[in-house]
């Protein structure tokens, strides 16, 4: 489906940005708002944090992280 299609879309932003993705295996269910990012741009800060699924990013400094 085209929600499927996004959400993988953002696991593949945030995994190029450098972020890890907890319970990978599983479909992790977050999005990237593109008022943060339209194409994967602007998530460098991502890069060495574990992310948790089932969150909007909205702001990149309010990331949940393990």
């Amino acid at each position: 489906t085209a929600r499927r299609d996004l959400l993988a879309q953002c696991v593949r932003f945030a995994e190029a940005a450098g972020a890890t993705i907890q319970d990978a295996e599983s479909e992790p269910a977050f999005e990237i708002s593109p008022l943060v990012s339209y194409g994967g741009e602007g998530l460098e800060s991502l890069r060495g944090k574990t992310l948790v699924g089932d969150q909007l990013i909205t702001d990149i400094e309010s990331v949940q992280t393990v």
